[in-house]
């Protein structure tokens, strides 16, 4: 029986790709039909085109044909379309035999697995409507490596009407229609297939993995459009949840600018589209508009897309830290790429606390911005050693933030943290703010400026390469919009728009919490300090003190880390973490002194998607092979110390043409095809890494 929510897929060209006909193609004929001016992929498009074609002739005729028959039938007729004046002498029976053979044989595309598990994962059932036999069909699933229930698999041979006839997609809605009041979805590589669904009321997902072109003038917007195949799930996800998640305690008083549309419609053109209205996003603006007042250059045509609210990922769910990291991360980079490197990332990070304090200062924004410091403490031996060494490491090679950095350790570390069991801790300054006030202080002065702001747009798509006019086109349900320059700045969803950075940039959940003194028992202390309470390599929880004496505090990793489902490529950030969502009750009674009689309860639990990068380090700047395209995306839930002038660094690039190297950044900050290409990946490395040890609970 379906769940309330249900996907029906085309097979063959959607979730199973073509290529293995067009290998066998070049395998049997290659050499002949290059003597003959014959191209085998196109002649294998042709081919199924053409048996599309007159399989659905056939059926509107009232003659309906298994498309396996038509397409065996065509073969001859495509080899005289092409030139051949004697394709039976060209081509033998036992040729056209081995190569419908091989037609059998056609393989699950890339990401197709993926996209499949993703979709259950977020509670869809899958079905697949297709216009072969079940039974070879069903073949092509079993030989990937996918379970797809033969009660799940639906053919047009069952009801003798051939896709794409309305009538054909009529008893499949039906069928589902019986058993959900959900309004099913249908899901296609062609743009003709999914089209045609959504005029008898399916909802539509298209991917361009197949056609590349969507050509929306003809066809008419999808709910859905997207470059992979995961990608299309990520979109059929969000959409069906309605854009709708968990609350944070940020989002409670909501700005006026969080649904905030400048224009009805989208504008045909823009000098400048970013794409993300948070912490990246809102950077990048305000310093190009600085840029242009500082050097009296003239303010471009900006338009800012935003798939949901303004401020309504990764940033409006966070911690509220502002807190660099001295000494954690710069370690681990110091291993891969030097001291150097260590040293930039570190200082780099430290300048954001007087980069953000004099910009909260200059524009007067209030967002309850305050100076203190980090009391990083460690509650193991092990941890201990492991942050000492690498402190010392820095210090021995002059790192200079590190003058900032103290250490204390035994009974004074318990006494100056306030922390129950504190082996030692380290401290460092550091900030703490609302986070959605910033950003949206900084959108709202955007939008003053002239500042396109145009939310709930998904983006679906953006052209590899500009048009004759310089232009790149971005494809969003709401239409398509043309740029001169496009600023990515999507952080965990970048590669639903630009693919080449799937498995590089990954979403990745967390869980935080807002708790609450009860004030009519004993006052809990006041917090003085940000904290981290760090009992191993992954197992620490984050907190800051809120003005009104409640604590934001986030992490819960010893809860859930092992289940790796439940938080990496995860992006239900509609739902609670199940094993971490009541970690947080009775966690300042059982974690801080003089807060045991408090009577602290946990008001708001929230959960928050991050853009993990698959070497822990950003990607910014140029993106590879795209010309006049910019990211800047993939802060590993560290975005806070590191957003802001790295968007500063791409605003510089963008108006001005300054080379990456130029711009003050990290250099290991910068994208790059390399990194593209490197088949490393951290964060699954560290997962296994634990998996090897016992994780100690908090």
């Amino acid at each position: 029986m379906p769940s309330s929510k249900n996907v029906v897929f085309d097979v063959v060209g959607t979730l199973v790709s073509y290529d293995h006909l067009f290998d066998a193609l070049e395998e049997r004929f290659g050499d002949r039909f290059r003597e003959a001016g014959i191209q085998s992929r196109l002649l294998g498009c042709c081919w199924l085109e053409t048996a599309e074609r007159e399989y659905t002739y056939l059926s509107l005729s009232g003659r309906y044909v298994t498309f396996y028959k038509v397409f065996e039938g065509l073969f001859y007729r495509m080899l005289m379309y092409a030139g051949i004046k004697e394709p039976r002498k060209f081509a033998s029976v036992e040729d056209v035999a081995w190569l419908v053979g091989e037609w059998r044989k056609l393989e699950l595309r890339p990401g197709a697995a993926e996209c499949v598990k993703k979709l259950r994962d977020a509670g869809f059932t899958v079905w697949c409507f297709t216009a072969g036999d079940i039974e070879r069909v069903g073949g092509y699933f079993k030989n990937g490596g996918v379970d797809m229930p033969a009660a799940n698999l639906l053919s047009c041979d069952s009801v003798g009407v051939a896709k794409p006839d309305p009538n054909a997609y009529k008893p499949v809605l039906e069928k589902l229609a019986k058993e959900s009041s959900s309004t099913p979805w249908f899901a296609a590589a062609h743009m003709w297939d999914v089209s045609t669904a959504r005029t008898v009321g399916f909802k539509g997902a298209y991917t361009t993995v197949l056609e590349a072109e969507p050509l929306h003038d003809i066809f008419g917007d999808m709910e859905v459009v997207a470059d992979s195949l995961p990608g299309m799930a990520d979109g059929i996800i969000a959409a069906e949840n309605g854009g709708q998640s968990t609350v944070s305690f940020w989002r409670s008083n909501l700005h006026a600018c969080d649904n905030h549309r400048s224009t009805p419609d989208l504008p045909a053109k823009a000098d400048i589209v970013i794409i993300g209205a948070g912490y990246a996003g809102a950077s990048t603006v305000y310093h190009i508009l600085q840029l242009c007042k500082q050097k009296h250059l003239p303010i471009p045509s900006i338009v800012i897309l935003e798939a949901r609210e303004a401020c309504s990922g990764a940033t409006g769910r966070n911690g509220g830290h502002l807190k660099p990291d001295p000494y954690n991360r710069p370690t681990t980079v110091a291993a891969s790429h030097g001291v150097e490197a260590a040293a930039e990332l570190a200082e780099f990070e430290a300048s954001h606390i007087p980069a953000v304090k004099k910009v909260v200062e200059d524009e007067n924004i209030d967002c309850d911005f305050v100076l203190t410091r980090c009391v990083d403490v460690l509650l193991t031996d092990d941890i201990c050693a492991r942050m000492k060494a690498g402190v010392e490491l820095l210090r021995k090679n002059n790192v200079s933030v590190m003058n900032d950095v103290f250490f204390t350790e035994g009974k004074k570390a318990e006494q100056l943290s306030g922390v129950k069991g504190a082996k030692a801790c380290f401290t460092y300054t550091a900030g703490h703010l609302y986070p959605y006030k910033l950003i949206l202080h900084l959108l709202a002065k955007a939008v003053d400026a002239g500042v396109n702001l145009q939310t709930h747009t998904p983006v679906n798509s953006a052209t590899k390469v500009p048009d004759s006019d310089g232009l790149l086109t971005i494809s969003t349900p709401r239409g398509t919009i043309k740029a001169t320059k496009v600023i990515y700045a999507t952080n965990a969803y970048i590669s639903a728009i630009l693919p080449e950075y799937t498995s590089k940039i990954v979403p990745v959940r967390g869980i935080c919490s807002h708790i609450v003194p009860n004030t009519s028992t004993k006052p809990a202390p006041h917090l003085p300090n940000s904290y981290i309470l760090r009992a191993g390599t992954v197992e620490y929880e984050y907190l800051i003190p809120r003005p009104d004496g409640s604590i934001v505090v986030g992490g819960a990793r010893t809860k859930y880390y092992e289940d790796l489902d439940s938080w990496y490529n995860n992006v239900e950030d509609d739902k609670l973490i199940e094993k971490a969502q009541h970690h947080f009750d009775g966690y300042m009674q059982k974690h801080f002194h003089g807060w045991e009689d408090s009577g602290a309860e946990t008001s708001k639990v929230w959960t928050g998607i991050m853009g993990y990068s698959s070497d822990a380090l950003p990607h910014v700047g140029k993106v590879p092979g795209r010309s006049n395209q910019f990211i800047i995306a993939g802060f590993t839930g560290h975005g806070m110390p590191q957003v802001f002038l790295s968007a500063k660094g791409i605003a510089e690039m963008v108006m001005e043409e300054v080379e990456f190297k130029d711009t003050g950044m990290p250099r290991v900050f910068e994208t790059k095809q390399s990194r593209l290409e490197s088949e490393g990946n951290v964060i699954l490395e560290g997962w296994e890494a634990s998996r090897t040890t016992s994780v100690q609970s908090l």
